[in-house]
């Protein structure tokens, strides 16, 4: 399969980055860093459950199989999600100074935190935990407020902050820019992955059409490429947030070589796009 090794290898390579930081103790003051795996783990099971569903499935009636099919409908919308991860690693843990990523993580919090308060209570559990969050969230406010980076907001993007609205109004446009992807390949990718996540007209088209195995299977593998440039992009931004991920990307020149290969970012994307 076209992308296959180069998949493996990065996803291989994603775990031993990630797994540079086990055992290592965070000071009490940096506790917000655990976030960083949270997410690296999210992202790592988005792309094996890409990785899972471009194999195939087969189903059975009375113990014979009837059909197989490659669903990939389902791995572009676990590609989204994939990339939507990645988006916000980048944004929390992608910047050079700390104390601005410590900032960017108690607005993430905070966003999370008022999401949560809208849920419907039918259960005394979560009453009780909407109760104990309203206090983290004051909290939160209170910190985020009085920290020095907030003077970089106008009025309008500080009250947005303060409302939970972490991006501030940014499109994920916007963020895919930060993060380094060329802004017009970004959209082209990420508006084809919508369409099949809120079910338009062109998904359900190109289910329809896609009957024979080896056109799903044409349509998965164009996917698996974006979870390649994922991969790519995150073992630079992880081994820049984490010094002992660093040596774990240098070890392996070939290894190495592949998630350089991979990085696209604007300048090789300009001849596609920017003609």
């Amino acid at each position: 399969m076209p992308f296959s090794t180069d998949y493996s290898v990065l996803l291989d390579l994603l775990i031993r980055l990630v797994q540079s930081q086990a055992g290592k103790k965070i000071k009490s003051d940096e506790e917000w860093l655990n976030d960083a795996q949270t997410l690296s783990i999210k992202l790592f099971r988005h792309l094996v459950s890409m990785q899972t569903l471009a194999d195939g499935a087969t189903i059975e009636q009375d113990g014979v199989p009837t059909v197989f099919f490659i669903d990939h409908s389902s791995v572009k919308v676990v590609a989204r999600a994939a990339l939507e991860t990645y988006l916000v690693f980048f944004y929390l843990y992608g910047s050079a100074d700390r104390s601005v990523s410590e900032f960017r993580h108690k607005t993430w919090c905070l966003g999370g935190l008022m999401d949560r308060q809208q849920f419907h209570a039918s259960t005394e559990e979560l009453r009780t935990v909407q109760t104990t969050e309203k206090q983290m969230i004051e909290e939160l406010k209170s910190e985020i407020a009085a920290a020095p980076h907030i003077q970089q907001y106008t009025q309008k993007q500080r009250a947005k902050l303060l409302e939970g609205e972490w991006r501030i109004g940014k499109g994920w446009s916007d963020l895919s820019v930060q993060a380094g992807f060329h802004e017009k390949y970004f959209k082209n990718i990420y508006s084809y992955l919508c369409g099949y996540s809120h079910s338009s007209y062109l998904s359900a088209l190109q289910v329809g059409q896609a009957q024979s195995i080896e056109d799903q299977k044409m349509l998965t593998l164009s996917i698996l490429g974006i979870g390649v440039v994922i991969m790519a992009h995150f073992a630079f931004t992880y081994s820049s947030a984490f010094s002992s991920a660093g040596p774990v990307l240098s070890a392996n020149a070939e290894t190495k070589g592949v998630a350089e290969k991979w990085r696209f970012g604007p300048k090789d994307m300009a001849p596609i796009y920017d003609r």
